[in-house]
């Protein structure tokens, strides 16, 4: 696929996500995922005189009632949650999550609105990709989060908009503790109050004999309405500006789909779209 172009030097390359790998050797996709990238890498190489090439990927919105979107969402970061990370560095995303289009006369896996989706790439390529500072393309990140018998404190690393949510945070009960447990389950953390840096969040639908082992954050396939996800960047939500990106899509903790771990060659429905720059 990319062998007519290895000879071309580019400053980037966005993988546009697609559906089919929300079955497709999903579970494989966290090692086969970033396998490609580094196997594009070392294939523009030599063109690019040695420097690494940036690589941007979009999440997947709506079009399904299972896992699936979440986990391959999950996915996509290595497992991670967020990039850039170790595994994948000099990566971006832009989140594309709370853009749902039901109406659309494609389906609403095929939203229309490619506009904030352009503009959110946009701003990760300038900051990763060209190294261009002050350019705000990251969500609010969790800086610390502060475990107590009756609440769970989230610290974010920037100040946040918030809409109270009774089910967009998940907290995982697990009597010993850990994630990995069968009798682990998830339940909804219901937002309780914040200030401009911090959400608290209540831990009440777990057990007494139940402590708090993961968290975590819009963990489904259509999670909010257009724009309208909970947890936002203050600086400039909705308006199309640098926080249209700065939708919190982060997940917080390793997942399996025995217990509260949710816990791919890649598919032929995956599209690839290279910028010559």
């Amino acid at each position: 696929m990319i062998h007519p172009l290895v000879n071309m030097t580019i400053k980037g390359a966005i993988w546009y996500q697609g559906e089919a790998n929300t079955n497709y050797h999903q579970e494989k996709y966290n090692c086969s995922f970033p396998a490609m990238i580094d196997d594009w890498r070392m294939a523009f190489h030599q063109a690019q005189e040695g420097r690494r090439l940036s690589i941007s990927l979009l999440d997947l919105s709506r079009n399904s009632t299972s896992d699936a979107f979440p986990n391959i969402r999950w996915h996509q970061t290595a497992d991670t949650g967020f990039v850039p990370n170790p595994r994948m560095q000099k990566t971006f995303m832009a989140v594309a999550m709370d853009l749902p289009d039901e109406k659309s006369p494609y389906g609403p896996i095929h939203p229309r609105d490619k506009q904030d989706v352009a503009f959110r790439l946009s701003l990760g390529a300038r900051a990763v990709a060209y190294g261009e500072q002050d350019v705000a393309f990251s969500g609010p990140f969790p800086s610390q989060i502060l475990s107590t018998p009756k609440y769970l404190e989230i610290t974010y690393d920037q100040k946040v908009s918030v809409t109270p949510s009774e089910n967009i945070f998940e907290i995982c009960c697990s009597e010993s503790e850990s994630p990995w447990d069968p009798k682990a389950h998830w339940v909804p953390a219901p937002i309780m109050q914040w200030v401009p840096t911090t959400v608290q969040l209540s831990t009440s639908l777990c057990s007494p004999t139940e402590q708090v082992a993961a968290l975590r954050y819009a963990w489904r396939h259509w999670p909010c309405d257009f724009k309208a996800c909970p947890i936002y960047s203050a600086t400039s939500i909705h308006d199309c500006g640098e926080s249209c990106q700065n939708v919190t899509a982060l997940l917080f903790s390793n997942r399996n789909k025995k217990a509260c771990l949710h816990l791919l060659t890649l598919s032929p429905k995956s599209l690839l779209y290279v910028l010559l720059f």
